[in-house]
């Protein structure tokens, strides 16, 4: 198990590791199984606000620390080895994985493509970003046999070096995280990362051609229009987001020998994780939908466009700023007359009752949902 980590760390003593979250606690985890001492550092605890990075064989980062953190910086001014939560994980996992990345979607083909392959006989287990850390799950250990797919966000993504997917799912892209990247370059370059890194190909999504068109690598899936009458047949029809989502795994499937019979059984049984965009409870003539993990305007466009053939709906907007131009919200609202008021809430709709002029529908700014 520790075999590639001796080759690259030969002198691994004692780990710092940066964060004491889920992935954090991963690691220590994982460092006991191997019998590697290590120091969990919490940047809130007074003890650890200057850790003495440079006491330690390697250091181990967790997804919040961003570029510009400051112990960030010390790890590259100071060139002290370090590694990301995963890919600490992933040189510890003898079987090749498969990668999972977007903007929106990440969560539900993860996990819609893991139970796909258990279906076609090929035993998979979903880990990263939904929840299950890698290095948690690789502490547990693993049948050798099994497929890791592994959902990786932008800020597990834009510092991978040793993990090396076999295949790569990119869903799409659109301006998200860019209070943690600096800008949409950033993000985009972050998640471009993990094409550098695939072993063999990768699918992505048809909105990310502009981006990707010249990249060899790449496998582009048919849009969700032109699949439009085979997506009918599932439960999740109605969800924009899940169209592209299948419209990907059913490109994915073909490239890896999946049949249509088990890939059609699993889109069919898939259950979505809970606050994806979905009716939670219809009362009195009205319907109240849920789509609170859409915390982009890519994913409003596509909730919108999802609700299109319903009429006069009640939006609830804001949260906290991810740095998008909130300039570009009224232009994407102004397109469906059917939203025919918005509650504004938290940070985010601070800044977009200010252009309130800009929408043609109706703003209420109430801070937060209480009462």
């Amino acid at each position: 198990m520790k075999e590639r980590l001796n080759q690259l760390f030969p002198r691994l003593r004692k780990v710092g590791i940066l964060g004491a979250g889920i992935s954090g606690k991963g690691c220590a985890r994982l460092c006991d199984k191997l019998g590697i001492a290590y120091d969990l550092l919490d940047e809130a605890e007074k003890s650890s606000e200057k850790p003495h990075l440079k006491n330690y064989d390697l250091c181990i980062t967790s997804p919040g620390f961003a570029p510009h953190h400051p112990w960030i910086q010390v790890l590259q001014k100071q060139s002290i080895p370090h590694v990301t939560e995963i890919d600490f994980a992933a040189l510890c996992l003898k079987k090749p994985m498969i990668a999972v990345t977007g903007t929106n979607g990440k969560t539900s083909v993860t996990e819609a493509l893991a139970q796909i392959l258990c279906l076609a006989g090929k035993p998979a287990c979903a880990a990263g970003n939904n929840g299950t850390v890698l290095s948690k799950l690789a502490a547990k250990g693993l049948n050798p046999e099994t497929i890791v797919v592994c959902e990786i966000s932008s800020y597990q993504a834009w510092q991978l070096r040793y993990l090396k997917p076999m295949y790569t799912l990119w869903t799409n892209i659109d301006e998200d995280h860019i209070t943690y990247h600096g800008n949409f370059r950033n993000y985009f370059e972050a998640k471009a990362n993990l094409l550098r890194l695939t072993q063999t190909f990768a699918i992505c999504g048809s909105t990310l051609q502009p981006y990707l068109k010249n990249n060899p690598k790449v496998i582009f899936a048919d849009s969700h229009e032109k699949l439009a009458d085979w997506l009918a047949q599932f439960p999740l029809y109605y969800s924009r987001g899940q169209c592209e989502n299948f419209a990907l795994l059913k490109t994915f499937a073909e490239v890896f020998g999946i049949s249509p019979k088990v890939l059609e059984t699993g889109l069919k049984t898939f259950k979505q994780s809970p606050h994806r965009l979905h009716c939670c409870l219809k009362k009195e003539g009205y319907e109240f939908w849920n789509d609170s993990k859409g915390t982009n305007l890519h994913a409003v466009k596509a909730a919108l466009k999802s609700l299109k053939n319903k009429t006069n709906i009640y939006w609830i907007l804001g949260g906290r700023s991810k740095g998008e131009n909130v300039k570009t919200f009224p232009e994407v609202f102004n397109c469906f007359p059917n939203v025919k008021k918005i509650f504004l809430i938290g940070e985010s709709g601070k800044e977009l009752a200010k252009n309130a002029s800009l929408f043609k529908t109706q703003l209420n700014y109430v801070v937060n949902l209480e009462g």
